[in-house]
């Protein structure tokens, strides 16, 4: 039996073409009061209210596809996760499952030891998103840690400490100085980790990140 109901994308075309004749009939009613100009005011409003009913169809399109990715990461099928999440990205860049999604693919090749391709993801999503969301510092403690697989210890520890610079405070800051100060450690440069200690400790004096900071300059 022949599907007799119309696609997704057959109600749009319908609709958009509803907002055309609505607006013509207007235009033709109403044409002595248009003739200065004024009809290109009622195209660009019927315009826009078009333009943000198909953007919140995208939204939901997004979505819906990101939810498919983590659904497949979830059944431990990651080269599919990856490919949705991809998709996302690359047809819906702008919104918040895109911003979601460059995120979540750059998680998981850094899994995979993908570094590479997870900075790129990671410096993608701080210079498109990272204004916007509290993640930017997953992202930036996730560029410091692929800095430290790759041995790269000195940049390991300067991108915690761009991260502890971004949530400077609180909790999240004073874990990425602990990071950084480890970092330092490996590469060697003592007088940095001690240094770095000695900043949690003033400027966290009474949290467990402090009591830890002290504890490893008694060692040093």
């Amino acid at each position: 039996m022949a599907d007799n109901h119309p696609s997704k994308q057959e109600l749009r075309e319908d609709r958009f073409v509803e907002w055309i004749l609505d607006t013509a009939d207007y235009v033709r009613a109403h044409s002595q009061q248009f003739i200065t100009g004024g009809a290109v005011v009622v195209l660009v409003v019927a315009g826009a209210a078009y333009y943000n009913m198909t953007q919140a169809d995208t939204r939901v399109e997004a979505t819906a596809l990101l939810s498919e990715a983590m659904i497949a990461d979830d059944n431990s099928q990651a080269a599919e996760a990856i490919a949705k999440a991809e998709q996302v990205v690359k047809e819906f860049s702008g919104t918040p499952a895109a911003a979601q999604a460059t995120l979540f693919l750059a998680n998981r090749y850094y899994a995979q030891s993908r570094y590479a391709e997870a900075q790129q993801y990671y410096e993608r999503y701080l210079g498109d998103y990272g204004d916007l969301d509290v993640l930017a510092f997953a992202a930036r403690t996730g560029l410091a840690s692929c800095a430290e697989a790759q041995g790269d210890y000195r940049e390991a520890a300067s991108r915690f400490q761009e991260a502890a610079t971004g949530n400077g405070g609180n909790t999240q800051g004073a874990v990425a100085l602990l990071e950084a100060a480890r970092c330092f450690g490996l590469a060697g440069d003592t007088a940095s980790q001690k240094g770095v200690l000695d900043q949690i400790a003033r400027e966290f004096s009474e949290s467990p990140a402090a009591a830890r900071a002290r504890e490893e300059l008694a060692m040093l």
